[in-house]
């Protein structure tokens, strides 16, 4: 997206890939009118019309008795609201639809199979020494921009190689075909279900035809974990016996999952600085977030529109960094610490628990959506 917004500006772009090709990651991504406002406005919303949907609510249910607790309209909600769509679909999609966006700028060029090992900030700009096929080389370029996660090169290089927090939690993914689960599961709705120390969230992607499952348990011998990325293989058993406790119809679903797929929880502090002269950090190199509030995705969005206005041709990098970086520290930040309460409110054991679920279910469904008028209203 990034690379996108740049080129548009009138930038010419290389993008250093360290895959080898693009292949299918991930599953489910919920994007909230902030960052579906800015698909649209860059012309993609015929392409997201394609293979995105709009869930028409946001059911919350307690976890061991299946109680509703509450019920937030999202569709029809969201776009009087916010003048622009809740979306949902299979994080592979999007990135398909990114892929082929920047395949038609002519000013990106993409290095696939290649990372950034180290960079070097001079009078004229960065060096960048990237490594492909065990071959090192050199590239002159006007800025570098470190885009490359939460375990992110560029920023080690900058502020050290300090290692996420993790967060003691391990969520578990699964895809499963919406004709093998019952219509709770398969309408179109995003479910969320609370309990102690877990939780868990389902929504169908695919034009409805698969349904993602993601369960959020407590683990704190995880912490450690390093590496495993966002698919080591995790056993069903296993998954099953932390919702054990849980109502008929959640094991019924934990039951139903074909395989499971599992990763450790984690984020950081907000930086006081992104970058330094003509370097910068985005999204998750920036400000990894812990999920709870659906935003990884939408924040670095929001980053490439800002970016894209900030550093166009002729102006001042390093200034044009600096104001990149001013515009989008506080927000993300707290987007960051938002979801870290969320992470708290989830999770809650009794007496908390229970007065969440009270508060919960006397509030509306459109109060429940208007709390985060600040996030969804948002114009980058």
């Amino acid at each position: 997206m990034a690379a996108i917004a740049l080129a548009r500006g009138g930038l010419r772009v290389s993008l250093y890939e360290r895959a080898q090709r693009f292949a299918p990651f991930g599953a489910g991504i919920q994007l909230s009118p902030n960052a579906s406002r800015i698909l649209f406005a860059f012309g993609l919303g015929k392409a997201l019309a394609t293979v995105a949907s709009e869930p028409e609510e946001l059911i919350i249910r307690r976890g061991r008795d299946a109680q509703e607790l509450g019920r937030a309209p999202l569709k029809s909600f969201m776009k009087a609201r916010y003048g622009a769509p809740y979306l949902i679909l299979h994080r592979a999609d999007l990135h398909t639809i990114l892929r082929v966006a920047a395949e038609k700028e002519i000013d990106i060029d993409v290095e696939m199979g290649t990372a950034v090992a180290d960079f070097a900030r001079h009078k004229n700009g960065v060096t960048v020494l990237t490594e492909r096929d065990h071959q090192l080389e050199e590239h002159r370029v006007t800025a570098l921009i470190g885009a490359d996660g939460i375990r992110s090169t560029v920023r080690a290089r900058m502020f050290g190689n300090d290692q996420p927090i993790p967060a003691e939690r391990t969520a578990w993914r699964a895809l499963v075909p919406a004709d093998q689960l019952p219509e709770d599961f398969s309408a179109n709705s995003v479910g969320l279900w609370l309990g102690h120390d877990a939780h868990l969230v389902h929504y169908p992607v695919r034009g409805g035809s698969v349904v993602n499952v993601v369960a959020v348990v407590a683990d704190a011998w995880r912490a450690t974990w390093s590496g495993e990325g966002w698919n080591a293989p995790g056993e069903k058993d296993e998954l099953a016996g932390r919702f054990s406790a849980w109502a008929p119809q959640v094991r019924d679903l934990i039951d139903s999952l074909p395989s499971v797929t599992r990763w450790a929880l984690a984020d950081r502090k907000p930086l006081r600085r992104w970058g330094e002269g003509e370097v910068t950090l985005l999204g998750d190199a920036a400000h990894p977030m812990l999920p709870f509030l659906a935003q990884g995705g939408g924040m670095a969005i929001e980053d490439a529109m800002v970016l894209g206005r900030c550093l166009v041709r002729g102006q001042d990098v390093a200034a044009s960094l600096r104001k990149y970086e001013r515009l989008r520290r506080y927000r993300t930040a707290r987007v960051q610490k938002e979801a870290r309460k969320l992470n708290k409110i989830y999770h809650y054991s009794n007496p908390m628990a229970s007065l969440r679920d009270t508060v919960m279910s006397m509030k509306s469904g459109q109060k429940i959506v208007e709390r985060y008028n600040w996030l969804y209203r948002h114009k980058s």
